[in-house]
Order: structure tokens, then C-alpha cells, then sequence
């Protein structure tokens, strides 16, 4: 099965042909085929089209398959959470059904727990 044209992450390094990002087994931020970091896969992903300004108080409108896109930015193959990038994510996270929240960070190997904390609790080994 083919991947949706919309759901394709190509890499944005100049000359680089790699058409989908896989994680490599070792490094889950790198790709195993052409070994650019997922955030250069990613950077086509971010560029929308301009949006009207918002008041203050207003909440932006957020796509599901958008805020997974910038969540995997953030959460995929990490452990800790930056507190400003948390800010922005509860931002468009909150404007998402609780079992879309819950679809996504499962998906990226988060508990809405470890969310809510800021960090993976890890378990002694």
C-alpha cells in the first residue's frame, strides 16, 4: 500500500531524494535511508499558507493530522519535553477531542501521564 501523498514526510535537504522518512533502529530522529534528521523531513509540513491574526484570546483552529505532524516534531524518540514547546503544544492539543489527544500521544510513545509531567518517568533497570 502506498502512503497518501499528504501523509508522505520527504526530506528538504537540497539534492536529497529520500520520498519518506524511516526511523532508523538505533536513532529514531534520523533516517535510516537517507540519514537526515527528521526535522528536515518534516520542514515542508510546517509551511501553511498565512492565517489571519487571532485575538489573544482566541484558540486556533488545529487539524488533527496537523497536530500530529508538530507533536512527532516535538515528542517522537524524546523523553523530556522543553517547557515552551509544551506551552505550545498544550495550546493545540487542547483545541482536539480527549481520544484524538490520547491517538496521538500514544502513537509517539507518550501516557497523557508522562504529558502532563513534562517527561517519560523512567522505571529502574
Amino acid at each position: 500500500m502506498s502512503p497518501n501523498l499528504d501523509q508522505v514526510i520527504r526530506c528538504t535537504q537540497v539534492s536529497c531524494t529520500c520520498q519518506c522518512f524511516r526511523p532508523d533502529k538505533t536513532n529514531l530522529r534520523i533516517c535510516d535511508h537517507c540519514r537526515h534528521g527528521w526535522v528536515a523531513h518534516a520542514l515542508d509540513k510546517l509551511f501553511q499558507p498565512a492565517q489571519p491574526l487571532l485575538s489573544a484570546t482566541q484558540v486556533e483552529v488545529a487539524h488533527p493530522g496537523v497536530v500530529f505532524d508538530l507533536a512527532s516534531l516535538v515528542l517522537y524518540g524524546a523523553t523530556a519535553l522543553p517547557i515552551r514547546l509544551k506551552i505550545l503544544l498544550d495550546r493545540l492539543l487542547s483545541v482536539l477531542t480527549r481520544d484524538q489527544v490520547l491517538y496521538i500521544l500514544h502513537s509517539l510513545g507518550w501516557t497523557l501521564q508522562d504529558y502532563c509531567r513534562g517527561y517519560i518517568l523512567q522505571v529502574g533497570g
